[in-house]
């Protein structure tokens, strides 16, 4: 099948599935998630760099365990990357571009520079397992919508919400595990929440319909904050009329119109992250060849 067909294929297969930040997009478990995902898609030769680079890294045995890796130095030996968690908007704002980003970086403008060191051929296998890690957490950061937000309100951490009229919390939390959480417990009440979370992910692949096909993403960052803004602008998700003085109480209803949402976005993230590497790594090893083209589109 030619790259062109692949790409045609993707797109109507994926049609189907369609601010300092303290909270942590996903948590632990949603950029595993993500990255259990998109390590499925991966190519033969994508899939053997990566695992070579990983074997690498001393702290860490399998690609899914480093994509949380970015929120545990963040505040320690790389703090300078806190602002590249999120891009922040003004509140009248519906359009993202490459000038919201703050002087300090963002989240779009991290994905590029690390997807460049990662293709950088003159790079050390240090620097480009250092990007790897970055690269892989910002791609799940990205597709959470709250990390696209109005400035000012941290992503969502100042709106007080009584999720379901049972839990106290905040709207990004909602975002983060709370969605999630109670699918989780309603889809297998039986099982503990470690094998829940390895059963989502295997519920989640199987709604991928993409086997046999070969995922390629071209790099646009903006494009998925752009998709993530209008998600939090939209009058279902409850935000933009919110605020840190009125505490909300989203209800069943909330629930059962937005889980498909969250499940989409952890779908495109992981299946985006793959074609992405996949990408990449073809593109660094091209000699004199060109790399392969895809729509920008391909993997809405």
């Amino acid at each position: 099948m030619t790259l062109f067909l692949r790409t045609l294929a993707v797109t109507g297969l994926l049609s189907l599935i369609v601010m300092p930040a303290p909270a942590e997009a996903y948590g632990r478990d949603g950029h595993r998630i993500v990255c259990d995902l998109a390590y499925r898609y991966l190519s033969d030769e994508t899939r053997t760099e990566i695992d070579r680079l990983v074997a690498l890294d001393q702290q860490f045995e399998n690609f899914r365990d480093v994509c949380s890796w970015a929120d545990e130095v963040r505040r320690t030996s790389h703090r300078h990357t806190a602002p590249w968690h999120y891009i922040n908007q003004d509140r009248e704002d519906p359009q993202v571009d490459a000038e919201d980003c703050a002087e300090d970086g963002c989240i779009t403008s991290a994905i590029d520079l690390h997807a460049g060191i990662f293709a950088d051929r003159s790079r050390s296998d240090a620097d480009r397992l250092e990007a790897l890690k970055f690269l892989a957490h910002w791609m799940g950061d990205i597709h959470q919508p709250l990390h696209v937000s109005i400035e000012g309100d941290l992503g969502g951490n100042t709106i007080d919400v009584l999720w379901r009229g049972e839990r106290h919390t905040n709207l990004h939390r909602v975002w983060d595990s709370e969605i999630l959480l109670d699918y989780m417990a309603e889809t297998w009440p039986y099982l503990d929440e470690a094998d829940r979370w390895a059963q989502l992910v295997e519920a989640l692949a199987a709604d991928i319909p993409l086997n046999g096909v070969d995922v390629y993403t071209p790099l646009a960052p903006i494009e998925w904050a752009q998709e993530s803004h209008d998600i939090v602008r939209s009058r279902g998700f409850a935000y933009y009329w919110a605020n840190a003085e009125a505490p909300i109480e989203p209800g069943d209803a909330y629930y059962e119109r937005n889980l498909p949402v969250s499940l989409q976005r952890l779908k495109q993230g992981g299946v985006r992250l793959a074609g992405l590497l996949n990408q990449l790594v073809e593109e660094r090893q091209m000699t004199g060849r060109s790399a392969p083209s895809a729509t920008s589109g391909a993997l809405n």
